[in-house]
């Protein structure tokens, strides 16, 4: 009887061991997948192309519901390039708490995440201060390739201009 209560505690530590594994797993994938969304903003908001670009896919899709469709990174990265001649550099900021990111699986191996969200846009006038511009929601699929996020597929849509944004009208 000791033997086997002694077997069935065993089992219990051993599937305990394989939960705190998977779950350490399914941090892990979160975390960094968070991490490069982070970097891939910060970018933006430094107007940092080049950092930017790194995190393309070469087959990525962009497709915005004002602006059209930019197909591959080749066109996307000449986009992002322009930021440096831009009249007026924007700022993105998430809007708190509507920011999600849904693991893309195949068997039990993530090899994309879904990110899903709200953010808003602000003009920085040099020697001013900055000032709202708009708000959209965005969704954007990355995926693993070897150990770096690329970003493949990016939709940003129903963007309000700003009096509608300050408005809650999104």
């Amino acid at each position: 009887m000791k033997a086997l209560k002694l077997v069935v505690a065993m089992a219990f530590m051993a599937l305990q061991a394989q939960w705190v594994q998977v779950q350490a797993a399914q941090f892990d994938w979160e975390a960094s997948a968070r991490q490069a969304d982070e970097s891939y903003w910060n970018a933006y908001n430094n107007v940092d192309p080049q950092g930017m670009n790194a995190m393309l896919a070469d087959d990525v899709e962009f497709y915005h519901d004002r602006g059209g469709k930019i197909l591959g990174k080749k066109a996307l990265a000449a986009t992002n390039e322009g930021m440096k001649k831009a009249e007026h550099q924007l700022r993105r900021e998430a809007v708190p708490g509507t920011v999600r990111f849904f693991p893309m699986r195949k068997g039990d191996d993530v090899y994309g995440v879904m990110v899903t969200g709200e953010h808003r846009f602000y003009v920085l006038p040099k020697g001013q201060p900055e000032f709202l511009v708009g708000r959209a929601y965005f969704t954007q699929l990355m995926q693993l390739k070897g150990n770096a996020w690329k970003i493949s597929r990016i939709f940003s849509y129903e963007h309000v201009d700003a009096e509608q944004a300050s408005q809650g009208k999104l």
